[in-house]
């Protein structure tokens, strides 16, 4: 064999690694992204359902003040809190304890149980309550998959180069308490 035709195997050889690892670094790389773009509209649709749960808050906390006079500093917390802030988890735990005393002002008082719309309110509030779960639920699943996935190879380059960080859980009071974000791999 003459220097040429093993000039012309290597290169052959070559082009032959560098296409496989460019197919194998595109299907981790799409594979990254779904999960990354799944996480991303999971967590948008979480937000906006927080920002209804917000919502449901607020038209309840109107009804009682408008037709039944009865206030509470509580009230005033979720009323002053910015709408921007109710992805914090203590935000979050301040609307659960003033659903609860709207509950309990709903128990106290016969005519509550007389206003449509304020029932009507409530069972919307628990329909969203319950999809909240179920999108933290899923998140919370992906975002261990993808943790877990960027800190393997080959998907540990692929989130370098794409500048991908790991997640951290959404926390919700379906989460118990001693519960760790941190992976260990």
């Amino acid at each position: 064999m003459n220097t040429l035709n093993i000039i012309a195997l290597i290169l052959v050889i070559l082009i032959i690694l560098i296409s496989l690892i460019t197919i194998l670094f595109r299907c981790h790389n799409e594979k990254l992204e779904s999960i990354v773009k799944n996480l991303d509209n999971t967590e948008k649709e979480c937000f906006d359902k927080l920002k209804n749960k917000y919502d449901f808050i607020i038209r309840l906390i109107n009804i009682i003040e408008d037709k039944y006079k009865v206030e509470s500093k509580i009230f005033d917390d979720v009323n002053k809190m910015k709408i921007d802030s109710i992805k914090s988890y203590k935000n979050e735990k301040m609307l659960n304890k003033c659903y609860k005393e709207i509950l309990q002002i709903k128990e106290d008082n016969k005519k509550t149980k007389e206003v449509r719309s304020f029932k009507d309110i409530i069972n919307d509030y628990e329909d969203n309550e319950l999809l909240i779960i179920s999108l933290r639920t899923y998140y919370n699943k992906y975002v261990l998959e993808y943790n877990n996935l960027i800190k393997k190879f080959p998907y540990n380059i692929i989130a370098k180069i794409k500048k991908y960080q790991l997640r951290t859980l959404l926390e919700g009071k379906e989460l118990v308490n001693d519960f760790n974000n941190t992976l260990e791999v």
